[in-house]
């Protein structure tokens, strides 16, 4: 922990704790107690302390603390007293995140209960911060100063914050539920990627009210949000959002946690039924006696109560017109900054408000970080040169108001002095990033670590003026808490094994928005994390050397297309053995070797979904060296080289029916068998093996190597189309039909079985020997041949096979009855499952 100097700091003003406030973290502690005496389980303490806004960390014993800041309004007495807690018993470095809440780490969980009271002094709280419930309600932090805003969305966010914060209806839903309200068109608080996003906007008399649209969402199956009501009115603002949650808590998948959030929902029922289902919810609240919530516009100020400065600076703090006090940079021996440096500050980093004659300044903090030494000085600046009040921004950032425009210098001064006036916040080289595997359990890679090393692509102050409205986020894994999915440039960490090592590797996702028509970035291709920087680099001179007059990253991003991209990536995707370049396997600001060993039980689906998209990639790595090896005249190795890929491309179809053959003409053999099968490529591409017979002629001609990488390159490229409709149910669709006009019935190789036999009544399928995700495979598919309520004896492996498999079966529904060794030395295990219909 850190040491702050005892200075001439303002008290933190406190309130009295209401006493139900008090009886709630008396009731935390109390748990505390009994998980520490072993009278309660951590398992069974794990949800509780979450719905408390405690996170557990990868790191054993310590605690990460989610402090709820709705709206991103706070002030400078609380910024205070989070800059105390931090100080005293945190690590003396604060985190904002992309909900605009703060998060604090390294906290013992014995001070845990200390911390909530200290936060219930000054109007704070961790409740709901975590768990299955109603999260920070999110907002633009230029709410009601904007110039482009319909009206200020401050009020009706702190209203719904307020109502839902420890509601009844909120305490145990299927799944997070998130809510976030834009007031103008650039939709800054990003409303198509939430549970209920609300749009201001204005009727036809002028009212004010929401357009609500309902069902996005991101993580590993990212959703945008579709239209529930153009226009809500304010009275009906609240009782409409609970109407949804009665519906998502009714509905919500509450068996398998990766299909619970409210997306999923609306797949299941489709948009029209879920829609019904909400408008009689709706009505039934309203025929029971509900009431409504009359939110009148314009009555409700910021909390507290708004003190707006003169133009001269606020009167109200002590220094009084703006005047800089003993601990400003005048006193630090800081000089005064140079005007070009603050003219790249204003123009990046400061807006114009609505209200004449004052200004917002964006503070960029690097990766969401703050000290607490520049918490104590953004709280003594934003008194003295403004009202008092800040906002947290969801890019990680925060937001002062009401600065006079002539006081814009002098605050630039002093945030320079505090290492706080970086330029650039907001803009493309303003990366967003996650926690990471710094502190995040879940955490793949070093998002962070990533971050700082794109800082040579994106200089700070320095972004040419084509990339503007240009995004980066990075987070460390499938769950996008960075929201890598609506970023022009996404990137999402994962780990891809080569042998007997593991490899920090990167997902580059291309082309999301939201501010327009909203749209998910495409997955082009998985880069090893030593490699992102020039990958990232290489699309920009890309763009700059092929784009249209005026036209936008995200435009040529469009029109060049998934394949031309990928294409272009290709070179950045090949991963070496760790023998013969081990700085691969290690992660950005990493010591040691790369490792995912205490991420604990995999997602079985997902591996096999992986290993499809790994074998699709080595078919166009394959294909990309082919076509090197063309131009250069070696044409007996470019028919080799496309041969494999041609290889490669069927060994991904294969993954889905469990197959992994070991050699080629197995390959081959058993692909051919099962598209006859199932009709999943035209029949110019059946027979595979001979149509490549003669791929060893030493004396090709150039017409006719380009006629093997022309087939080569329609199989592949039919690989990928058939592999990209596939969903985590391994499913393939057929692309035609069979010669006698019929649909092609379902066929399991031979060798995709493994010996099974009968215990009494119940199948064994023995996959001792069989590793991940090949065995998770063979037992979906093994299932889904089986009648619900039937039983299967699975033999696993100790290791990846027994934590991964029982896990991913219970994702998908199936029971898992029993799990025992099968020997002394635990080397194998059984598994009883019992079939349940999706």
């Amino acid at each position: 922990m850190s040491t702050s100097p005892t200075t001439t700091r303002p008290p933190v003003q406190t309130i009295t704790i209401p006493q139900d406030i008090i009886e709630e973290i008396e009731t935390f502690e109390d748990e505390v107690a009994r998980v520490q005496s072993g009278d309660t389980p951590i398992d069974m303490f794990k949800p509780f302390r979450l719905q408390y806004g405690i996170y557990g960390q990868r790191q054993p014993d310590v605690q990460m603390i989610r402090i709820r800041i709705p709206f991103g309004g706070m002030t400078a007495n609380q910024l205070r007293r989070i800059a105390e807690i931090t100080d005293t018993y945190a690590t003396g470095v604060g985190h904002v995140t992309t909900r605009q809440d703060f998060q604090l780490h390294f906290v013992p969980l014995t001070q845990v209960g200390t911390i909530m009271r200290k936060l219930a002094e000054v109007g704070l709280t961790t409740r709901e911060a975590c768990a299955n419930t109603v999260r920070n309600v999110t907002a633009c932090a230029l709410a009601g100063v904007c110039p482009g805003e319909v009206f200020d969305v401050t009020p009706y966010s702190k209203a719904v914050a307020d109502h839902l914060l420890r509601n009844p209806l909120n305490q145990s839903l299927p799944r997070k539920f998130k809510i976030a309200l834009s007031g103008c068109k650039q939709d800054c608080a990003l409303t198509p990627i939430h549970d209920v996003g609300l749009l201001a906007t204005r009727n036809a008399e002028g009212e004010p009210g929401f357009k609500m649209v309902v069902g996005g969402g991101l993580g590993s199956t990212p959703r945008l949000a579709k239209t529930l009501r153009e226009f809500v009115p304010m009275e009906e603002l609240i009782p409409s959002i609970e109407a949804i949650l009665k519906v998502f808590d009714n509905l919500g998948n509450r068996k398998n946690r990766s299909k619970a959030r409210m997306k999923f929902v609306l797949d299941k029922l489709g948009f029209e039924e879920f829609a019904k289902r909400w408008k009689e919810a709706y009505d039934s609240m309203m025929q029971s006696g509900a009431t409504k919530l009359g939110l009148i516009p314009g009555v409700y100020p910021d909390d507290p109560p708004l003190i707006m400065p003169t133009k001269n600076g606020n009167g109200t703090s002590a220094q009084g017109n703006g005047s800089r006090s003993s601990n400003g940079s005048s006193q630090n021996g800081a000089t005064s900054s140079s005007p070009d440096a603050l003219n790249t500050w204003t123009t990046t980093n400061v807006v114009s408000q609505r209200q004449s004659g004052f200004k917002a300044a964006a503070v960029r903090l690097r990766s969401g970080d703050l000290t607490t030494e520049q918490m104590f000085a953004l709280a003594d600046l934003a008194e003295r040169y403004s009202n008092g009040n800040i906002r947290t921004t969801i890019n990680q950032n925060m937001m002062i108001r009401w600065i006079p425009d002539s006081q814009l210098p002098h605050l630039y001064e002093e945030l320079m002095t505090h290492g706080l006036g970086d330029p650039g916040a907001e803009g493309v080289e303003d990366i967003v990033a996650c926690p990471g595997t710094d502190t995040c359990g879940l955490g793949i890679t070093s998002s962070k670590g990533l971050a700082r090393a794109l800082a040579e692509v994106f200089p700070a102050g320095k972004t040419a003026d084509d990339l503007k409205g240009v995004d980066v986020k990075i987070s460390g894994c499938h769950n996008s808490c960075a929201q890598h999915h609506i970023a022009t440039i996404g990137l999402h960490g994962v780990g891809k094994r080569v042998g007997d090592h593991v490899a920090p590797v990167y997902e580059l996702h291309l082309g999301g928005q939201v501010t327009g028509t909203p749209k998910i970035a495409q997955l082009i291709v998985k880069v090893p994390a030593i490699n992102v920087p020039a990958a990232v680099q290489h699309v920009l001179d890309l763009y700059r050397r092929s784009r249209t007059d005026g036209e936008s990253l995200p435009a040529f991003i469009t029109k060049t297309g998934k394949a031309a991209l990928k294409e272009e990536l290709i070179p950045y995707t090949i991963l070496p053995s760790y023998k013969d370049d081990k700085k691969f396997y290690f992660d950005w600001e990493g010591d040691e070797e790369f490792s995912v060993e205490d991420l604990g039980p995999g997602e079985c689906a997902g591996g096999a979904l992986e290993m499809i998209d790994n074998r699709i990639l080595e078919a166009e790595q394959e294909l990309y060296q082919a076509r090197i090896l063309v131009g250069k005249h070696q044409y007996a190795m470019a028919i080799n080289k496309a041969y494999r890929a041609v290889v490669a491309g069927a060994k991904a179809i294969l993954v889905t029916e469990g197959i992994d053959p070991n050699t080629d003409a197995d390959t081959l053999l058993e692909f051919d068998t099962m598209i006859q099968a199932k009709g999943l490529l035209p029949v110019e591409y059946h027979h595979v093996a001979e149509k490549f017979g003669d791929m060893g002629t030493k004396n090709a001609s150039a017409d006719f190597t380009q006629g093997k990488m022309t087939f080569a390159k329609g199989f592949v490229d039919l690989c990928r189309t058939v592999t990209e409709q596939i969903g985590q149910d391994l499913k393939l669709v057929p692309t035609e039909v069979g010669s006698d006009g019929e649909t092609p019935s379902t066929v399991t190789p031979s060798q995709s079985e493994s010996p099974s036999s009968t215990a009494g009544d119940t199948e064994v399928y023995d996959l001792r020997g069989v590793t991940c995700p090949m065995n998770y495979v063979k037992t979906k598919l093994k299932l889904e041949m089986m009648d619900e309520g039937e039983q299967l004896e699975v033999w696993l492996d100790a290791g990846d096979p027994i934590r991964n498999v029982p896990a991913s079966l219970r994702n998908d529904g199936h029971k898992v009855l029993k799990q025992e060794p099968m020997d002394s030395d635990e080397q194998h295990f059984k598994v009883l499952v019992e079939k349940v219909e999706a």
